[in-house]
């Protein structure tokens, strides 16, 4: 048994009958690559050795590589390195893995946006993977909620509480499946990335509010661009779908490109 190390925020799955659950979300044909993000004790390891797959796995702890290595050998390629900033592969692959809570966030959104990644199928804290899927209006609903719709579809198939690890976390987890799809927004990526970013600047304040000054924008900018996209100028962020802010995006553009504030 491997001693969980706390820098790492380790908590080693134990729960077995999950295992079979996990790897069917995974779905994978035999040709596309799988990527396991932080093997630990190669609990769904074993299980992921045993498809057809090429399976390539990231672990950062030197003790636990050394371990899987001698466990697996050339089954697996083994990576010791961080799967916050590794590189990830050039060809279809299929990721999946029991993320630490203190990074799961920064890995999930770097795996689905892409270009290779054909599904990712996540253990996160329950919180987490609550924003991950929430709808417009609901308290989870956010950010991070509209970042992932950018990219991928989102659903939890299984929630598992603290006893299904060692050590248990203070937190219950759930098991999300992301499905990678096209763009289904008009704007620049990263300008409608930064305009939702700031729409959730301060989350009980109306979105004009959060808005004005954004590149330039005044207030009036913002409420003739949130009108010409049919948006109430007395909303909070929360209340607006992905299609919403793509619009009022391309409007404040439009709007700052035309008149002398612009910038």
């Amino acid at each position: 048994m491997a001693h969980p190390k706390k820098k790492w925020g380790q908590n080693f799955l134990r729960n077995r009958g999950a295992l079979g659950r996990i790897v069917e979300a995974i779905g994978a044909p035999p040709d596309e690559l799988l990527l396991e993000i932080g093997p630990g004790e190669g609990v769904l390891t074993e299980k992921l050795a045993e498809l057809p797959n090429e399976l390539e796995a990231i672990e950062i702890d030197p003790d636990l590589a050394k371990q899987l290595r001698i466990r697996f050998g050339e089954r697996i390629n083994l990576r010791e390195e961080d799967a916050v900033d590794a590189a990830l592969p050039t060809r279809p692959f299929r990721a999946v893995g029991n993320l630490p809570y203190n990074v799961g966030t920064p890995i999930l959104r770097r795996v689905i946006a892409d270009p290779h990644c054909r599904r990712a199928v996540f253990m996160l804290q329950k919180e987490v993977a609550d924003r991950v899927v929430a709808k417009p209006g609901s308290d989870p609903y956010g950010y991070l909620t509209l970042y992932v719709a950018m990219f991928a579809t989102a659903r939890i198939v299984m929630t598992l509480d603290p006893r299904s690890f060692y050590p248990p976390p203070k937190v219950r987890s759930a098991v999300v499946v992301l499905d990678p799809i096209p763009p289904a927004y008009e704007s620049d990526r990263d300008t409608l990335l930064d305009l939702i970013s700031h729409s959730f600047r301060m989350r009980r304040k109306k979105l004009v509010n959060n808005l004005a000054g954004w590149r330039g924008a005044t207030r009036d900018d913002i409420e003739q661009a949130m009108i010409a996209a049919h948006i109430d100028t007395g909303v909070r962020a929360e209340t607006l779908a992905l299609a919403d802010f793509d619009h009022l995006t391309r409007n404040v553009i439009q709007l700052t490109l035309a008149t002398p504030h612009g910038t």
